[in-house]
């Protein structure tokens, strides 16, 4: 006799499913048709297996044709199922002394991808980057800038905390040009020397210990429009953008006044 509550129904119904599903796994047979031995590894048989791949399928892609994302699921729980997953087949691929991309190939030295991946992977960085900053974009994000920086406020401020560190690849990679008789900076023919002319020039000059009048770079001073308060000096357009980040000022209510050294403008190239 069916009961008259629904909520004692369903209770009763689970309660009765749990016990049969019980007993089904003592006997060792699938808890759902009853029939067959679960798959190796698996708690249902290969047919259930089957059954609700293709459901899944099949509602998966119903879901994808109305727009839904991650085929209707908790996108928050689907996200931190997949990081999950990446997690995991690094760490294999890392015990296994494999490339953490591919899991094919041994990575470089000093690394944990191989070769191949990380010229891949360059060459898709720095396409997407002169996608970025031909639209006059972030390269790092993509968001929006302020004047001629080449990142957005966000990021320029996340990269002014990092320190500057040599890694295993940039040490093969001097080691490489110079065995080659290459610059080191650039790569450019250098006639043998560690490095180019320009790349020497641009090093002796910020080395601090040349003679002469320095050239000191352009400094920048932000003056609020509405009420004429200063913020700087400033030396770069980098910092000018954090410096509006964090005051919440838009360009339009500001003027950035370019502060350039005397020698800097005397030896500037003619236009």
């Amino acid at each position: 006799m069916p009961h008259k509550d629904l909520e004692k129904r369903r209770k009763f119904d689970r309660e009765r499913h749990r016990r049969r599903a019980e007993s089904r796994r003592e006997q060792g047979l699938c808890p759902k048709c009853g029939r067959d031995s679960p798959a190796p590894g698996r708690s249902l048989c290969d047919s259930c297996l089957g059954k609700a791949r293709a459901a899944e399928r099949a509602r998966y892609l119903e879901r994808k044709i109305e727009g839904s994302a991650y085929g209707g699921r908790d996108p928050e729980s689907r996200r931190r199922m997949a990081r999950e997953r990446a997690w995991k087949r690094r760490r294999e691929r890392l015990e296994a002394g494999l490339c953490t991309t591919c899991g094919e190939r041994k990575p470089a030295e000093g690394g944990a991808v191989c070769e191949d991946c990380r010229q891949a992977r360059r060459a898709a960085e720095k396409k997407l980057y002169e996608k970025r900053r031909s639209s006059g974009r972030c390269g790092r994000c993509g968001g929006a800038v302020i004047g001629k920086a080449s990142t957005c406020a966000s990021c320029a401020a996340r990269d002014s905390k990092r320190r500057p560190r040599k890694n295993a690849a940039s040490r093969a990679r001097y080691r490489d040009r110079r065995t080659r008789g290459i610059c080191v900076d650039c790569g450019q023919d250098s006639d043998g020397a560690s490095r180019c002319a320009r790349c020497a020039s641009r090093s002796w000059h910020s080395s601090g210990v040349h003679r002469g009048m320095p050239v000191h770079p352009p400094r920048f001073t932000i003056v609020e429009l509405a009420t004429g308060i200063e913020h700087g000096p400033l030396d770069s357009w980098e910092e000018v953008a954090m410096c509006l980040a964090f005051a919440k000022l838009s360009r339009d209510e500001v003027e950035v006044v370019e502060d350039i050294s005397v020698m800097a403008k005397l030896t500037a190239a003619p236009w």
